[in-house]
């Protein structure tokens, strides 16, 4: 029987909702497992299983708000007071959506909330918004696509469990969004934090090169799909696989851009994309020179001999997220020689991650710095263009450069059915399993989580009881709105 499990582990399989297998990072890379852990590795388990007795796995179940507990909406319109203020009712009308997307833009609320639960310590790199739909499909510089989490404007050295929490919770929420009944949305959530468990396991036994060069290619995730899933289902995933090749820099240019007088143009469509007026134009084009000069110096060689052969064409604002409407972000067209060469970069702001209150400040004082660094680290495959930029011009500054569409995709979770969702989240966990292996110790990580259920049906009960809490929160602001509190701009 010990060699059957050993054989099944080396080959790899799909988890399945609650059940405690492994998802295959990268069959080019499966790991020779140790027979015996080794004395080094087993002393890590054990300091992550002496966790335990500070913070029992009981204490991370269930969700209560203390009577200390601020007002949400007080929590966002202390956001907005440092965003572009014509564009604050934008974000309000968006996570007005319903629950769900509130949840999205709530970051900054679940942060505080996370900081009054029972906390491990036992610290990684964190995404900081670990929520279902801030992971996805794009193209690695090999140009094989690959599946990770795709978005760090919070990220930052923090404890483990506070992203895993905020996955799990985003997959009830999801869940009931998607009208599955309370039993149904909590077995998504309880997927997820089993597939982590699952995996974080795995990656504890793995050498330390197998853990840094592991990815979750769609490639590999397609033969899993085709032999475990419906025609149905194996055909809207290759649809999302074919969409996300489309969305290549020429596609943008076609999508985003206009040819005018021999020359490429941003395509103004106000509010989501506007074209600056003429009055501001020498003072941002003064600010993006400066800020591409900055960028340049971020870049290495051989980034900054590809991307200065390129020139500005053209630039304009660009609303961006949910949560991150408000805050200052840009279209870069930039031109090769030929004119089917185009180079569309996205230069976005900045802000100091929500959890900084609470987990401690960025070990860098400049934020576009602190996203990139904190990609770098979490990604098993980054964007080669990512940069940051100290722009000239005063005040909101700090800004990171990224391209804007590098085959990137995003999976139609609204149509996902409660085994597909379980599943997705499962597939989510995996990839932040992996980022926490990265940049933390997956052997503690794995102590302190252990192989039973215990630790999984405590984090799916907290999920069941914060979605509880979302929903109220998410009435606060239909009130808000309701009584002038907040303004609304809607359907953009």
């Amino acid at each position: 029987m010990a060699k059957k499990k050993k054989d099944k582990e080396k080959k790899g399989k799909a988890v399945k909702a609650g059940r405690n297998e492994e998802i295959v990072l990268d069959e080019r890379l499966v790991p020779d497992l140790p027979d015996e852990i080794p004395p080094r590795m087993a002393e890590r388990f054990a300091a992550g299983r002496d966790v335990r007795e500070s913070v029992p796995i009981a204490d991370q179940a269930g969700w209560s708000a203390p009577a200390d507990r601020p007002d949400p909406v007080a929590i966002l319109q202390e956001q907005a007071a440092s965003r572009v203020p014509e564009l604050v009712p934008i974000r309000y009308g968006r996570m007005l959506v319903s629950p769900f997307t509130f949840y999205r833009g709530g970051a900054a609320i679940m942060a505080w909330d996370l900081s009054r639960t029972a906390t491990t310590d036992i610290r990684a790199q964190v995404c900081g918004d670990a929520h279902l739909l801030n992971f996805g499909i794009y193209a690695a510089p090999d140009r094989r696509m690959v599946f990770d989490i795709n978005d760090f404007d919070e990220t930052l050295p923090a404890s483990f469990e506070w992203d895993l929490k905020r996955l799990v919770a985003s997959m009830v929420i999801a869940g009931r969004d998607n009208g599955f009944s309370a039993k149904k949305a909590r077995a998504a959530g309880l997927a997820a934090a089993a597939g982590y468990q699952a995996n974080i396991n795995l990656l504890a036994k793995m050498k330390y090169l197998d853990v840094w060069y592991a990815r979750l290619n769609v490639d590999d995730l397609m033969k899993i799909v085709e032999q475990a899933d419906s025609e149905k289902v194996v055909d809207r995933m290759k649809k999302t696989v074919d969409k996300a090749g489309t969305k290549t820099n020429l596609g943008a240019l076609t999508r985003y851009a206009e040819e005018v007088d021999g020359k490429w143009q941003i395509k103004p469509d106000p509010p989501v994309v506007e074209r600056l007026p003429l009055e501001q134009l020498p003072l941002a084009q003064a600010v993006i020179d400066q800020g591409w000069h900055d960028y340049l110096t971020t870049l290495g060689a051989a980034q900054r001999v590809v991307v200065d052969r390129y020139r500005m064409e053209d630039f304009a604002r660009k609303v961006v997220g949910v949560g991150s409407v408000g805050t200052r972000a840009f279209m870069l067209l930039m031109m090769g020689d030929r004119p089917d060469d185009p180079l569309f970069l996205q230069m976005k702001q900045a802000q100091a991650s929500v959890l900084e209150p609470y987990a401690g400040a960025s070990a860098y004082s400049q934020h576009g710095q602190r996203v990139v660094e904190g990609q770098r680290l979490m990604q098993s495959a980054s964007d080669s263009f990512l940069g940051w930029i100290t722009s000239a011009g005063g005040a909101h500054n700090d800004f990171y450069v990224r391209q804007l569409r590098d085959m990137k995709g995003s999976m139609k979770v609204e149509k996902m059915d409660p085994q597909r969702l379980a599943g997705y989240g499962v597939l989510c966990a995996a990839a932040l399993a992996r980022g926490h292996a990265r940049t933390g110790d997956p052997a503690r990580i794995a102590g302190y989580v252990g192989t039973d259920s215990e630790f999984a049906e405590a984090m799916a009960q907290f999920g069941d009881d914060y979605a509880d809490q979302n929903e109220l929160d998410y009435q606060k602001l239909v009130e808000a709105a309701a009584d002038g509190r907040v303004q609304v701009e809607s359907g953009i």
